[in-house]
């Protein structure tokens, strides 16, 4: 979104349009990250509505010179972590998400031959250490700066680099020593690039 400091200020004079164009700019991508947390669809929507929620109740306090994406992430990432906690839910990310919704952009971009690799990226992808998974698909998927990144995991945008850098490295050690000889570099550039849905 080109002007986020002119919706921010629209928001705060209390303009539904530009709360409107924020909800949905954002809603999607927050769902998406905020299940990562719950693992469940219907609870990150609801706790990502009562981030808007709350977002429109506290307009007034917000600085238009301050990110609202990063505002909005940390948003919901604490109600996430408040989630699980209250669930007493500890558990790491499975290798199987059982996603049955693809965006139907990328599949057009996807060959037959290329299938049997997503399939092999996305178990990569979540085999992960869970800092360098988050960091990630942050980067790759949500499509936030490692800056953004720093201020959502309250680390420094070297430790964001880092776990980058990690995250690379072992998805392309693992996924050369487990895929056929005809995968590519190209191949792997696009599963590394794929936008997942995060839907159950």
């Amino acid at each position: 979104m080109g002007n986020e400091k002119g919706y921010v200020q629209g928001i705060i004079n209390g303009e539904r349009w530009a709360f409107k164009a924020i909800f949905l700019e954002h809603y999607e991508p927050l769902c998406n990250f905020c299940w990562r947390y719950t693992r469940s669809r219907a609870v990150s929507e609801d706790l990502v509505q009562e981030v808007f929620a709350d977002l429109w109740d506290l307009k007034e306090t917000l600085d238009p010179d301050k990110s609202l994406k990063v505002y909005l992430y940390q948003a919901v990432k604490n109600k996430g972590y408040d989630y699980v906690a209250h669930q007493k839910v500890v558990r790491k990310y499975q290798a199987d998400q059982r996603h049955d919704q693809k965006e139907e952009v990328h599949q057009k971009m996807i060959t037959q031959e290329d299938k049997a690799f997503i399939k092999a990226a996305r178990q990569a992808i979540d085999a992960l250490p869970p800092r360098a998974q988050q960091t990630y698909v942050l980067h790759r998927q949500d499509g936030l700066t490692y800056r953004e990144i720093a201020e959502v995991m309250d680390v420094t945008v070297k430790t964001v680099e880092s776990q980058m850098s990690r995250a690379l490295d072992m998805l392309r050690s693992r996924l050369r020593n487990n895929s056929p000889d005809q995968v590519t570099e190209r191949t792997i550039a696009k599963i590394f690039s794929i936008r997942d849905t995060g839907t159950e």
